[in-house]
């Protein structure tokens, strides 16, 4: 179900699962990303250890820590910077609840990753979605989006994007 590029308009409850909290990985990238468009971000770090899970801060170690309505938000879609096994458990808890947009950031793109969202029926896209969300689909702006990818991936520091 891999199909035009997902718009973060739409989207305003976000999860990224990945090393949220090193600011070298692209987790942490991604995350700054998609709050500096306003959006309400969950953080899922694998790696986390368990005392510094932090519900204030919208900050679990585990995907399927994140409440479920009333007590959370619905989740709208899911950004996954992460070891493929650890994305596939992902996958299946978003069915689980209904969230049907999922990106995969490069490294998490694993065939088996991507099989199973599509066995899933979830609508996924790979690719940095630091870069890719910026997608125009009118050819007269192909050079202006050229030139914004470039900025964006210099500012960002994403090591994901290949020009």
């Amino acid at each position: 179900m891999s199909g035009p590029i997902l718009s973060l308009q739409g989207l305003h409850t976000w999860a990224v699962v990945g090393d949220i909290l090193n600011p070298t990985k692209p987790a942490s990238s991604v995350a700054s990303s998609i709050e500096s468009q306003g959006k309400i971000l969950y953080r899922v770090s694998p790696t986390l250890d368990v005392k510094d899970a932090s519900p204030k801060k919208r900050l679990y170690k585990k995907f399927a820590d994140i409440p479920h309505p009333p007590e959370g938000l619905t989740i709208d879609a899911v950004n996954l910077c992460c070891n493929y096994r650890i994305g596939i458990v992902v996958l299946e808890e978003m069915k689980k609840r209904g969230i049907k947009y999922c990106f995969f950031q490069p490294g998490a793109d694993h065939a088996d990753a991507v099989s199973k969202a599509e066995e899933l029926g979830i609508v996924y896209q790979c690719g940095c979605m630091i870069v890719e969300s910026l997608v125009v689909p009118n050819e007269e702006e192909r050079v202006v989006l050229e030139e914004k990818r470039k900025g964006i991936v210099e500012e960002s520091g994403c090591a994901c994007a290949v020009m």
